[in-house]
């Protein structure tokens, strides 16, 4: 699953070396794990480690328990408070601006494609 959210872009899976009741959370900037973790621990007993790897397509990993992620995103979405989820990108933060402007652009792009093939 991919999150795209104010505190940064989240790529949340499951596998190794996850248990049954925890999800891997990655992100390629360690600012967004960072933010994730300090969250996590405001609203939890969450202590995770930062899994750093430059092996690996996603930097940055973390095993979250599903009992504190879900309730979490579910928080995320509680509070969401834009009209426009672009605009709530700093544009002074133009790296994060361009990488997920980038993603709208390819996604509307594809959006139009599918539209003519259907």
């Amino acid at each position: 699953m991919w999150l795209y959210t104010k505190l940064g872009f989240f790529s949340i899976v499951h596998k190794l070396p996850c248990k049954k009741d925890e999800l891997l959370v990655r992100t390629r900037c360690r600012v967004d794990i960072e933010a994730l973790s300090k969250k996590l621990s405001q609203i939890s007993n969450f202590n995770g480690t930062i899994i750093e790897s430059n092996d690996s397509d996603y930097a940055y990993r973390m095993v979250v328990p599903r009992s504190i992620l879900a309730p979490f995103m579910a928080g995320l979405v509680e509070a969401l408070d834009y009209k426009n989820f672009k605009g709530t990108i700093p544009y002074n933060d133009r790296l994060r601006h361009e990488a997920y402007f980038k993603c709208w652009e390819v996604m509307h792009e594809w959006q139009d494609r599918v539209k003519i093939g259907s």
